[in-house]
C-alpha cells in the first residue's frame, strides 16, 4: 500500500512558518490579512493532496467488498490467496514471450472460473466424468434419473466406461435405490424403417435394460430432425443437475458438461417432455413383434 511521504511536506511547512515569522510583525494589518488568506489557501491545497494520497492507499471499495465476501469461506479464501500470490510473481516477469504465453493460459483459467461461477463444470476425461456420474447417482436424496441417449454409432456405450455405466444403472435400479428412465434417439442407419428394433449391439443394450425394469423409449432421428434442439445427449439427476455429453459422429466422447443451474435443469426437462411426443416405448415394440 502507498503511504504519504511526510519528508516531502516538511520543507514546505518550514518555508511557510519562516514567511509568517519574518513578515507578520513588519507589515500592515491589510498585508497580514492577505498573508493569512494565502496561508489558509496553501494549507487547504496541501490537505486535499494528503487526503487524495490516503484514498489511493486504500483498496477500492469493490476489492474490499470482494475480500470481505471471500473471507466468509475459508477454503475459497485460501485458494484466492494462492492465486493472488502466483499472479504477483507472474506480473514481475518481463520476458515478452513468457508474458504472452502466460496471459493466454491465464485467460483460459479466467474463462474456466466464469463457467464455474455459472454452476457448470466441464470434464475432458471420460474416467473423471464416470467417477462424478456414479457419485451423483448414489448421492442421498436422488430418486429419479432420466437419460436421453443420442445414438449415432453402433459403438455407443459399448466401450469399457460405457459398459460400467450400464452395470451401475442396472445395479441401482435392481436395488430400488433409484428409478431410471431412458429415451434413446436412434440414427436412421441404425434403425431401418422395416426393422422393429435397432441393429445390434444397440438392440441388445436396450433389451437388457428393459428386462431389468428400466423404462425405455425410442425415437428415430429423422422424426425430430426439424427440431434440432431435441438432438441432444444428457442426463437429468432429479432436480439437482443436468449432465450433457458431447460426442463425435463415431460415438467417441469429446467432453462432458455438468450444470447445477436450475434453469438448465428445467430446459432439459422441457426437451425430455417434447421427446415423449415422438417416442415409442420398447414395450410397444415388443407387442408389434408378437
Amino acid at each position: 500500500m502507498k503511504t504519504v511521504n511526510n519528508r516531502k511536506l516538511l520543507p514546505i511547512a518550514v518555508i511557510l512558518l519562516g514567511c509568517v515569522a519574518v513578515f507578520w510583525w513588519s507589515v500592515s494589518l491589510a498585508l497580514q490579512i492577505a498573508l493569512a488568506t494565502v496561508l489558509i489557501v496553501v494549507l487547504l491545497v496541501l490537505t486535499l493532496q494528503v487526503a487524495n494520497k490516503m484514498d489511493e492507499a486504500q483498496p477500492p471499495p469493490k476489492t474490499l467488498e470482494t475480500l470481505l465476501e471471500l473471507a466468509k469461506d475459508r477454503e475459497v479464501s485460501r485458494i484466492h490467496d494462492e492465486i493472488a500470490e502466483s499472479l504477483k510473481q507472474i506480473a514481475a516477469k518481463q520476458d515478452p514471450i513468457f508474458r504472452r504465453l502466460a496471459l493466454q493460459k491465464l485467460q483460459g483459467v479466467a474463462d474456466q472460473c466464469q463457467r464455474l461461477a455459472n454452476d457448470t463444470i466441464e470434464f475432458s476425461s471420460t474416467e473423471a466424468w464416470r467417477i462424478v456420474y456414479e457419485e451423483l447417482l448414489r448421492s442421498p436424496g436422488l430418486h429419479l434419473y432420466r437419460s436421453v441417449s443420442y445414438v449415432e454409432s453402433a459403438h455407443y456405450w459399448q466401450d469399457g466406461p460405457g459398459q460400467q455405466s450400464t452395470r451401475l444403472n442396472l445395479e441401482l435400479h435392481d436395488n430400488r435405490e433409484i428409478s431410471i428412465e431412458r429415451t434413446a434417439i436412434i440414427a436412421d442407419h441404425l434403425w431401418p424403417d422395416l426393422s422393429v428394433f435397432p441393429v445390434e449391439p444397440i438392440h441388445a443394450w436396450l433389451e437388457e435394460q428393459h428386462r431389468h425394469g428400466i423404462w425405455i423409449r425410442l425415437v428415430r432421428e429423422s422424426k425430430i430432425r426439424d427440431e434440432a434442439d431435441l438432438l441432444a445427449d444428457f442426463g437429468i439427476y432429479g432436480s439437482r443437475a443436468v449432465g450433457i455429453q458431447i460426442a463425435d459422429p463415431a460415438g467417441r466422447t469429446l467432453r462432458f458438461q455438468l450444470s447445477f443451474d436450475f434453469d438448465k435443469v428445467l430446459r432439459a426437462e422441457a426437451i425430455w417432455n417434447r421427446l415423449a411426443v415422438y417416442a415409442i416405448s420398447y414395450r410397444e415394440l415388443l407387442d408389434q413383434k408378437h
